[in-house]
């Protein structure tokens, strides 16, 4: 949460006009299109390793080992998207409008920690912690915040 208070004075993004849940729904769901792209990416690097060896034809399966790590990628990718779409989504619920910088943050931690993951995994499976962390971190203490909120407004 401190890299939230910290980074949000360095988002010069004004957000004091997303005074409905509505607007401020609408606002997340178009950050989250810029979180997506690290599918479309990670989809790519599946697609050029296909194109370009004996693994364009997965029925063959001969060649399959060389698109593990792409596919690894690409499938971890999926999982954490789904996982910080769902926090983001619900935590912007939670938040005013002068808290909605927030969202912006935290889509630029998730594509970070993303190329971050990727480079790393490329490079060799022990240096991915860096990126995954980078992406869970966030996603998880987000998790935890919106469960204490959810709790929160069902019990009081």
């Amino acid at each position: 949460m401190f890299c939230f208070y910290f980074g949000k004075s360095l988002v010069p993004i004004d957000t004091s006009q997303l005074t409905t849940p509505t607007d401020r729904l609408i606002y997340t769901i178009r950050w989250l299109f810029l979180s997506s792209l690290t599918i479309m990416f990670a989809m790519f690097g599946v697609l050029r390793i296909r194109g370009n060896t004996d693994a364009i034809d997965p029925l063959n399966g001969s060649a399959e080992n060389l698109v593990e790590l792409p596919n690894r990628i690409l499938r971890n990718n999926i999982e954490q998207f789904l996982l910080h779409a769902s926090a983001v989504l619900t935590f912007s619920t939670f938040l005013d409008e002068s808290n909605m910088n927030n969202i912006p943050l935290m889509v630029v931690l998730f594509i970070l920690g993303r190329l971050f993951y990727a480079v790393g995994y490329s490079s060799a499976p022990m240096h991915r912690p860096f990126g995954f962390s980078m992406t869970f971190g966030p996603t998880f203490v987000t998790y935890i915040r919106c469960t204490y909120n959810v709790v929160s407004t069902l019990i009081f």
